[in-house]
């Protein structure tokens, strides 16, 4: 094993502590302690870090230490390292169960307790010696209104160095080359896990947040080895899973038991990347090689490939869970969810949902595998999963998007990927998707010798409007929408799904009306607009008749008020041992998060708020939804005495009606959405 992946396993040992019952917290040093130092412009002095050295002939000011960025309460001359060293009093070492360092450095530091070494980062050596580069660039955090980063020590660490009476913590900090002395920064705080209320040390520092805790959630921890997950790209890390069953507690002091493996990490989100500093993260599980290996973990299918969604602006947590209920409940496959407490290089990130990416296969989109060479053919007709979203187009359809007329509908391959299609696949994909939207643009409906129905799939568009309706979802029809196309030997339809973004729905967001439960959203046409094919679509009575079937279907089970209040009640009574741990670390109650469209103080407020809006949404959608479930009744007319061209109508229509002795008629004009909008007498 490489020096790296030692590095990797010796942090991954430092997450989680064995023994004890924590009964609280303290600081036993701090950043701005007064502390020796010594520059790095020549040899460190033998066993400079062990408790017996004398550094009377260092320098002493208070920490931090360092130059630049203007966040060093002493500041130095530029040098390429520092050693640094602060002694501190243990007056009953059983009275320690854990110990945690927290370092916020620029750009390397390696830390020793008695002369032996307890936590480094982004520095090799045996140890570094003074002329020593780091191994890249690492910026404080703190200054920036960062945290520092989190290095629990081991209890077999304590037990063999610790020691009553004169204890010392020793660091040393290394710049990076590259950055050729511009700044180095050192911070560094002790604290300690006490096992009884005695109150020997100090305070915590106000971001401390207690790192040993029990939770009937799974634990989820994750160890990078030190470094920040980034945007992109991935990089390297260690996920464990500590699960003791339904009904048992789960302990961030338990050996992982339910998966221990390596995985690549990092950041995911569009606008919630850059608003939210709860970020979510998209993670693949590998095999020793680095190769990519299916896995299954909490009930889970076995997959490779996951998602970490951090609810944030949702206070509830739980509308994105929410959504893929419904939706699974509706006959849909839809990402399932679980809920978990999530560590992160040992600090607690909050209240996370684990959730399936999407992707094709026999647990997931149930579409053909696409190979290289399959570009003829029915090989070639699927399958397929595009999406509507943010972000560069990869084709552009001939239609403008609604109110939008300098901007083309943009369309993005999701399976294969734009990197991973073949030009005859791209080629085939985008026409078919062209020839589906000249059908319902056309005036009958028609194109290339089909009705827009056998390019799609009627009932997963039916599904899909109920949805996006039912939550209100203010990026619905143009954002995060998901479509798979299925092989001609398969029905060769493109279907609607699987849902994915719900996060600002069910009255969740401050703009485009989302909060005000009446309105369809299908033609609000907020931001950019929606694709033109709804509103289309919407004129043809025999959609309009599969959506009020399927309403009225749903209503009755998995849409029913009572059905998704009692899941809400459920979930949150679910998650309430955990709250006030997640919103401890996220303090979003009682503040205004974008886009929220109210302030609420509390968690029962939040979930009570959605649980009104829902009820309020599905009265005013069972008194506004559109067609007629029920066959059309002719009154003992004669289809063929009746004729309406043309049928559909948008523009105009024209009625013959048969002859009678009857002096005079009536015609009724309805729109889509059965309502009165002109009566002729004839």
């Amino acid at each position: 094993m490489d020096i790296k992946k030692l590095l990797l396993l010796f942090f991954s040992i430092q997450t989680f502590f064995v023994n004890g019952q924590i009964d609280h917290w303290e600081t036993v040093i701090y950043n701005d302690d007064l502390w020796s130092y010594k520059l790095g412009n020549q040899p460190f002095p033998q066993n400079w870090n062990s408790p017996t050295f004398n550094a009377a002939s260092w320098l002493s000011g208070d920490g931090g230490i360092g130059y630049g960025d203007d966040d060093d309460n002493t500041t130095i001359i530029p040098v390429q390292s520092l050693i640094m060293r602060k002694q501190f009093n243990v007056t009953d070492i059983t009275k320690v169960d854990a110990a945690i360092l927290h370092g916020d450095y620029d750009d390397a530091f390696v830390a020793y307790l008695n002369g032996v070494e307890i936590a480094r980062n982004n520095v090799w050596g045996e140890p570094p010696v003074y002329d020593t580069w780091a191994n890249g660039g690492h910026e404080a955090q703190v200054y920036n209104g960062g945290r520092p980063e989190q290095y629990n020590i081991s209890i077999e660490a304590l037990n063999s160095l610790l020691q009553n009476g004169n204890n010392v913590l020793a660091i040393q900090i290394h710049n990076d080359q590259g950055s050729s002395s511009s700044d180095m920064s050192s911070s560094f705080w002790l604290s300690f896990g006490i096992n009884d209320t005695s109150s020997d040390y100090g305070d915590l520092p106000e971001w401390f947040l207690q790192p040993v805790f029990t939770s009937h959630l799974p634990i989820l921890r994750i160890n990078t080895g030190g470094p920040n997950i980034p945007n992109d790209p991935k990089i390297p890390a260690e996920m464990e899973i500590v699960w003791n069953g339904t009904g048992n507690m789960n302990s961030t002091q338990d050996v992982a038991n339910e998966f221990t493996g390596n995985i690549m990490i990092e950041k995911r989100g569009n606008s919630s990347l850059y608003l939210f500093p709860k970020n979510g993260y998209t993670i693949e599980t590998k095999d020793e090689a680095g190769e990519d290996m299916d896995v299954s973990f909490l009930g889970f299918p076995e997959e490779e490939d996951w998602i970490l969604h951090g609810p944030y602006s949702d206070k509830t947590l739980m509308r994105n869970v929410l959504i893929k209920k419904m939706a699974r409940s509706m006959g849909q496959y839809a990402s399932r969810t679980r809920y978990v407490d999530l560590m992160v290089n040992g600090y607690y990130e909050g209240i996370y949902v684990l959730m399936e990416k999407i992707k094709r296969g026999p647990d997931r989109v149930d579409i053909a595998k696409l190979k290289e060479e399959d570009i003829a053919g029915d090989e070639l007709t699927g399958g397929y999963i595009f999406k509507v979203d943010n972000g560069e187009a990869d084709w552009l359809s001939p239609y403008n998007i609604v109110l939008s007329p300098d901007r083309q509908l943009p369309f993005q391959y999701v399976y294969p990927k734009a990197s991973k299609i073949m030009p005859e696949q791209a080629a085939y994909l985008q026409s078919f998707v062209d020839s589906f939207e000249n059908a319902v643009m056309s005036p009958n409906y028609i194109y290339g010798g089909k009705r827009y129905d056998e390019y799609i799939d009627l009932e997963s568009f039916a599904d899909a409007f109920i949805i996006n309706e039912v939550g209100k979802n203010v990026d619905g029809y143009r954002l995060s929408t998901y479509f798979h196309k299925k092989k001609d030997s398969n029905g060769g339809k493109i279907h609607a799904g699987p849902v994915w973004d719900f996060n600002l729905a069910f009255g969740n967001a401050d703009y485009c009306e989302n909060s005000q439960f009446g309105e369809w959203m299908y033609f609000r046409h907020c931001d950019v607009g929606n694709p033109f094919w709804w509103q289309h679509m919407l004129e043809d009575p025999a959609f309009l008749r599969i959506i009020k079937c399927r309403w009225d279907d749903f209503r009755q089970g998995p849409l029913h008020v009572d059905t998704l209040h009692n899941f809400i009640d459920e979930t949150a009574a679910f998650l309430e041992p955990a709250l006030e741990r997640n919103f401890s670390r996220w303090p979003v109650l009682g503040q205004w998060i974008w886009p929220n469209p109210l302030m609420l103080n509390n968690y029962p407020d939040e979930v009570l708020w959605m649980k009104n809006f829902i009820g309020n949404r599905m009265e005013w959608l069972d008194q506004n939804m559109f067609g007629n479930c029920s066959s059309v009744s002719t009154e003992n007319l004669e289809v063929n005495e009746l004729e309406v061209f043309p049928n559909p109508a948008r523009n105009f229509l024209k009625v013959t009606l048969p002859q009678s002795g009857q002096s005079s008629k009536t015609i009724f004009i309805y729109n889509s959405i059965g309502q009165l909008v002109n009566e002729i007498a004839v």
